[in-house]
C-alpha cells in the first residue's frame, strides 16, 4: 500500500463536496437532536443486540427506543463490544467531528450523561443543521419518500424526492394501503387503470418538487415479464375480494405494477432505481430494521425482460451479495442502461468496497460508475460513511496509479487523472444519470 499516494489523494478526494443519492433522511427533521437518535441506528441496536441479546428478551425490553436518554444509557456499556467494526468508526467520527469530544470520552463506564449533555449542547440548536451541512460539504441529498408524501415546504435545492414504490407491488395487497391510495387519488381503486393513475399522479407531483428517481427495493430472485392488463384486472379483483394470492400470482402482479412505474419513468425521463435481493423479516428476535438478510443465490436475470423492455429507462442498481455483485458488474459492461450504484447496506464497508470497486473500475465505462451514497437516516452519518468510502477509493486509485506505471498492458494514469475520475463518480456521474444541475462548485471549499 502506498501510504504517500492514498493520503494526497484522500486529502483531495474528501474535499470534494457530497453528493448522496440515497439517504433515508427526514427533511422536515434532517439531523439527530442528541446522541441517543444516532445510536437509534439500526447498525447500532442490531449489533449490540447481536453481541449480547438474554434468552426471551425482546427488543424493546432492552431497547427504549422512546427515551433517547435511556437508549444511550442502555446502549452505552455495549459500545466496547463492536469497538473493532465500521459503525463504530462512524460513531467516533460524528463525536470528534461535531461533538468535539475524543474517543476516550466514550470509555468511562459513567461517561453516558456527559457525553449525552454535549449532544443535546451541539445538536439540540436551531441552526445545527445549516452548520452541519457547511462543515461537512453536503451539497445534494436524496430522500426516501412515500406516493403521498406531502413536500410542500421541501427546500429543493439541497433535497431531491425520491418516489418509493413497493406500495404499488407489495403493498396491494393491504386493504389499508389501498384505501390510502385511493384518498390520494380522489376516488376508490377499482379497476387497475385507478393503480396506474395513482402512480402517475405522484410521479407528476414528484417531478413538480425535483424528482430525482422512482425506487424500488426488491425480494430475491424477483421476475419481470410482460402481463397483459386483461390478466392483471383479474388479479386486483382477487385482491380486492380479500383472496389471497399465490406466489405465482403475487409474482404477475408485481411485474405488471413494476412496468408501470417503469412507463412513468419513461414518461417524465426518469431513472428507475433498483436495491436488489432482500430477505425481509428473517431474524424473528431481531430488532426494528434489523430482521433482514440477503440471498446469495440471487440473480438479475429476473430483470431482463425489464432492461429489454424500457432501453431508455436508467436503471442505477445495488446488489447485496458479491456474486451478485459480479453478475451487476457484467450487467453495466454490456447493458447501455444499467448502472452499478454505490454499495448498499450489508456490503457497505471496507472490505466489499475495495473489491467492488477494483471491479468496476477494471471493466465499466468510467461514465457510468455511480460512486457512493450513505444510506443514512440522519445527516449526521453523511460525512463519516462517505469518508470511509473515500478512503477506500483513494486506496484503489493509488494501487491503478502504481500498476500503471509498470504494467506491460496498462496506460499509464497520472495524479490529475485518477482526481478527475474521482469526481466524476462521486459528482458529475450522478448528477448527470440522475437528470439534476450540475453544483455551482465542484471543488472544496
Amino acid at each position: 500500500m502506498q501510504s504517500t499516494v492514498i493520503a494526497e489523494l484522500f486529502k483531495q478526494i474528501d474535499a470534494l463536496p457530497i453528493v448522496d443519492i440515497h439517504t433515508h433522511i427526514d427533511w422536515k427533521q434532517p439531523t439527530a437532536r442528541n446522541i441517543g437518535d444516532i445510536l437509534s441506528y439500526h447498525y447500532y441496536t442490531e449489533l449490540t443486540h447481536s453481541a449480547e441479546a438474554q434468552p426471551g428478551e425482546s427488543p424493546e425490553e432492552r431497547f427504549p427506543f422512546g427515551d433517547p436518554e435511556q437508549l444511550t444509557r442502555a446502549i452505552w456499556n455495549k459500545l466496547p463490544l463492536i469497538g473493532n467494526t465500521v459503525q463504530y468508526d462512524w460513531l467516533m467520527t460524528i463525536s470528534r467531528e461535531y461533538l468535539g469530544l475524543p474517543a476516550s470520552a466514550w470509555r468511562a463506564s459513567d461517561g453516558w450523561q456527559a457525553v449525552f449533555r454535549r449532544s443535546v449542547e451541539v445538536m439540540d440548536r436551531p441552526e445545527w443543521s445549516a452548520q452541519l451541512l457547511q462543515q461537512s460539504h453536503i451539497r445534494r441529498v436524496m430522500l426516501t419518500n412515500r406516493y403521498d408524501e406531502d413536500l410542500d415546504g421541501l427546500d429543493e435545492a439541497l433535497f431531491s424526492p425520491c418516489l418509493r414504490t413497493e406500495s404499488f407491488l407489495h403493498g396491494i395487497h393491504d386493504p389499508a394501503e389501498r384505501e390510502q391510495m385511493a384518498a390520494f387519488l380522489g376516488r376508490p381503486l377499482q379497476q387497475v387503470a385507478d393503480v396506474v393513475a395513482v402512480i402517475d399522479k405522484a410521479a407528476a407531483l414528484f417531478c413538480d418538487h425535483g424528482m430525482a428517481y422512482a425506487a424500488l427495493s426488491t425480494p430475491v430472485n424477483m421476475r419481470t415479464f410482460f402481463v397483459a392488463e386483461e390478466e392483471a384486472q383479474q388479479l386486483f379483483d382477487r385482491i380486492k375480494e380479500g383472496a389471497a394470492l399465490d406466489s405465482e400470482g403475487r409474482d404477475t402482479w408485481n411485474a405488471y405494477a413494476l412496468a408501470r412505474v417503469c412507463d412513468a419513468c419513461r414518461r417524465h425521463a426518469k431513472p428507475f432505481h433498483l436495491m436488489v435481493g432482500v430477505n425481509r423479516d428473517t431474524y424473528a428476535h431481531g430488532v426494528p430494521s434489523g430482521m433482514d438478510l440477503f440471498d446469495s443465490l440471487n440473480s438479475l436475470s429476473g430483470f431482463d425482460y425489464l432492461f429489454n423492455a424500457y432501453p431508455d429507462v436508467l436503471f442505477p442498481t445495488s446488489v447485496l451479495a458479491d456474486t451478485t455483485g459480479l453478475e451487476l458488474t457484467a450487467a453495466a459492461w454490456i447493458r447501455h442502461n444499467v448502472f452499478p450504484s454505490g454499495h448498499w447496506w450489508y456490503s457497505n464497508q471496507p472490505t466489499d468496497i475495495a473489491r467492488e470497486l477494483r471491479r468496476r473500475l477494471d471493466v465499466v465505462p468510467r461514465n457510468k460508475l455511480i460512486g457512493y451514497y450513505s444510506d443514512a437516516y440522519y445527516l449526521e452519518f453523511v460525512l463519516p460513511k462517505f469518508r470511509m468510502y473515500k478512503f477506500e477509493l483513494a486506496a484503489a486509485l493509488a494501487e491503478r496509479m502504481e500498476r500503471s506505471r509498470i504494467h506491460p498492458n496498462m496506460e499509464t494514469m497520472t495524479l490529475d487523472e485518477v482526481l478527475e475520475l474521482a469526481q466524476e463518480m462521486l459528482i458529475t456521474n450522478p448528477l448527470r444519470i440522475l437528470g439534476l444541475p450540475d453544483l455551482p462548485h465542484t471543488s472544496g471549499g
